[in-house]
């Protein structure tokens, strides 16, 4: 990273994430506090951020070749940052806010690094919504200080950002559909940062739940994957749940290996007979 026009080898999620620190530490003015996967706290001159790399991996993924441009691109995004900062109208920006699906361990990192507060919501299997204005290459968390400086409640907040997530999935969101009847399965291929989060979409899922026997079943296990399938065929529904277990664990930015479901139009953890 310390000389970007150098060919390399392709980078996996965790290469990238190391590089990307790596280079930014040798950046006046950037420190770098802590790396979680793909999730950076730092330090640009006077201002706290909270740095996701999910987008900027994601433009990398399309085309390795261009890894300075690709950082180049997160350094100028960097030097440039206000828009969480600065801008005090929650019109200016409603249209970049996303909800993401994130452990609760992420708020002793917060806690502990005496940073404001995320805003969020608790969710399901020891998960919370938390709340991220999507920036050029990396996504930014909302806290406690911006819906002050904004004026605006968590309600309108929660609203906007899944208006915008199902927009979002609407004109971009892209599902691999395979099999029939017990063996249909429907996953999450995006690879934008919020596969996992597509969960929050009841409409989505209530247009799903039609097209499988028994109950439909969801894992999450890691940030860019979402997988329903049905509960009818024991074999896949114990090699899928061994797959998800497996994958919360090792893959990058594990969530949860528990499955959920949808009943009466409400996402619920699933409970295996």
């Amino acid at each position: 990273m310390t000389n970007p026009d150098q060919p390399t080898p392709f980078l996996d999620p965790e290469q990238f994430a190391g590089a990307i620190e790596t280079f930014l530490r040798t950046q006046e003015g950037v420190t770098v506090s802590e790396r979680n996967g793909m999730d950076l706290v730092l330090r640009v001159g006077a201002k706290d951020l909270q740095l996701n790399l999910a987008n900027i991996y994601a433009a990398y993924q399309q085309n390795p070749a261009e890894l300075a441009a690709v950082v180049s691109t997160l350094e100028r995004s960097l030097r440039s940052y206000d828009s969480a900062r600065q801008i005090t109208s929650f019109a200016e920006l409603r249209e970049r806010v996303y909800p993401m699906l994130k452990p609760l361990t992420l708020l002793a990192t917060v806690r502990d690094r005496k940073l404001p507060m995320l805003i969020y919501r608790p969710f399901l299997a020891d998960l919370m919504i938390c709340y991220v204005i999507d920036e050029p290459g990396s996504v930014a968390y909302i806290n406690e200080q911006h819906i002050e400086r904004w004026q605006i409640g968590e309600h309108e907040l929660h609203e906007q950002a899944i208006a915008n997530l199902r927009r979002r999935t609407d004109e971009r969101g892209t599902f691999t559909i395979a099999g029939e009847g017990a063996q249909r399965l429907i996953v999450a291929n995006t690879q934008d940062g919020f596969d996992a989060t597509r969960l929050l979409l009841v409409p989505l899922l209530a247009t799903w739940r039609p097209q499988f026997p028994g109950s439909m079943v969801i894992g999450i296990p890691n940030r860019d994957f979402l997988i329903a399938f049905s509960d009818t065929d024991s074999t896949i529904l114990s090699n899928v749940a061994q797959q998800v277990q497996f994958d919360a664990t090792e893959r990058e930015n594990g969530l949860t290996d528990q499955l959920f479901t949808f009943v009466d139009g409400q996402i619920r953890e699933y409970m295996w007979e």
